[in-house]
């Protein structure tokens, strides 16, 4: 009873559970996620005080403390000219841009605590791995029997299917998040007397979590998925030779699923379709025609004039794009403030067919925080790209043994990939997930190697 009392109070057992239970609280939802990036902040700065913030900080650090003094100044700012204009969320901003802060706080804990070497990260590895693979046989049981194991029905959402996520289709975003974590948990931290069955057991993983992204319907994590572990085995000398077989895996997968399932072949043709209305936007199809004019007198913002003739958009996806860009043309230099975009965009855009974000990373900063706050951020991924894919992973790394930093690396660039569709960047889940991969990436970016 006593062993067991001293490691419960134990700080590195703390630290630790806090730190890999981050992946759990991704499925219990965003109070779950804050209570848990709270706590982390809470229980590192009581256990080491002022030691976390007497770390060197580099450029990257310094350049990140710059955007959050931006983004507190902005919101400050336009909350007071929001005061001003009457507006019923005046304040909105400020407090969104006040909150916002724990985000710096948390990315500077986990920088110290892995820098101190107090995250074990076989522990938050092994955490991931039983997380997805726990996502991915509640999506194969719910579509099998039609309900997942908490009695979330399949049919509600015909072609997609939400797991223990309840009402959020966002099953397929999860896995992707933690797809890369997780396959490399078997390579780095066990070891086979025979190389071949560490092989087979990553290929099966690879195939459950195909198998399983399809079945959520989340189209973009299944893309994104793909060229992850590509890229992977293009970039990692030893595994080249798989690269042939990952992609007759993928492709009979997908094939399979075509050919056998209505609902999934409607749901493909459905993406592609929306793929080549937005890569083709000058398409002839696109056209409006005179007798349409009266038709879309009343929508005039889903049409765009190019080259004298006019265009409809006919893709919902681009719609949203636009009202990001037409709100940001709105407050060009210095944007609206976080959070800003359901006020300023009715506005900016004389239409009410506004969402809470524009569903683009990129669009949505440079409506929140202009051109100024859009190139901090530009900055700071460039100096990461650097530091991690350039210098680390490309120059310092082997390519032929797992490196740690491999995962971290790939799905930061997945998630910040500029041509895709997203959630919204200031959100709770994709913050968080965004300055952990930042802090994780940025610190091992400076050791040679992190296994427990």
């Amino acid at each position: 009873m006593l062993l067991l009392s001293k490691k419960i109070i134990n700080k590195h057992f703390i630290i630790n559970f806090l730190f890999s239970f981050l992946i759990v609280s991704f499925i219990l939802g965003n109070p779950a996620i804050n209570l848990n990036v709270l706590l982390i902040i809470i229980t590192s700065i009581f256990f080491f005080k002022k030691k976390i913030f007497q770390i060197e900080l580099d450029y990257f650090d310094k350049i990140l403390i710059v955007l959050f003094l931006y983004i507190f100044l902005s919101g400050t700012i336009n909350s007071i000219i929001y005061y001003i204009n009457g507006s019923e969320k005046s304040f909105i901003v400020f407090y969104k841009s006040i909150f916002f802060f724990r985000y710096i706080i948390f990315y500077f804990v986990i920088k110290f605590l892995i820098k101190e070497n107090l995250i074990n990260f076989k522990i938050f590895f092994i955490t991931a791995f039983s997380c997805v693979v726990f996502v991915c046989f509640d999506l194969i049981y719910q579509f099998i029997f039609g309900y997942d194991i908490f009695g979330y029905k399949a049919e509600a959402f015909e072609r997609r299917l939400s797991g223990p996520f309840g009402e959020e289709l966002i099953a397929g975003s999860y896995i992707q998040k933690f797809s890369l974590i997780s396959l490399f948990t078997i390579p780095i931290f066990f070891k086979f007397k025979k190389n071949y069955i560490k092989y087979i057991l990553t290929m099966f993983f690879i195939f459950l979590l195909l198998i399983a992204l399809i079945l959520s319907g989340n189209r973009i994590p299944l893309v994104f998925f793909i060229f992850t572990v590509a890229g992977i085995t293009i970039f990692e000398k030893n595994l080249r030779k798989f690269l042939i077989p990952f992609l007759i895996l993928v492709f009979s997968i997908l094939f399979l699923t075509y050919a056998t399932n209505d609902s999934y072949r409607e749901h493909m043709h459905n993406f592609a379709q929306k793929t080549i209305q937005i890569l083709s936007p000058f398409s002839k199809n696109n056209i409006l025609m005179p007798e349409e004019e009266e038709k879309f007198k009343e929508f005039q913002f889903f049409t765009y004039e190019y080259k004298g003739q006019k265009y409809k958009i006919t893709n919902s996806h681009l719609k949203e794009f636009k009202t990001g860009y037409v709100t940001w043309l709105d407050r060009k230099l210095f944007g609206g403030g976080i959070k800003s975009f359901k006020i300023n965009c009715p506005k900016a855009t004389k239409s009410l067919n506004c969402a809470s974000h524009p569903h683009n990373y990129y669009l949505e900063i440079l409506a929140n925080l202009g051109i100024f706050g859009f190139f901090i951020i530009l900055i700071l991924f460039f100096i990461t790209f650097i530091k991690t894919f350039v210098t680390k992973y490309l120059k310092d790394s082997n390519l032929n043994s797992f490196h740690l930093i491999t995962p971290f690396i790939f799905l930061l660039f997945a998630e910040i990939f500029p041509i895709k569709s997203t959630g919204s960047f200031f959100s709770t889940g994709n913050a968080t997930y965004i300055f952990l991969l930042l802090a994780i990436n940025m610190q091992l970016s400076k050791v040679k190697n992190y296994i427990e």
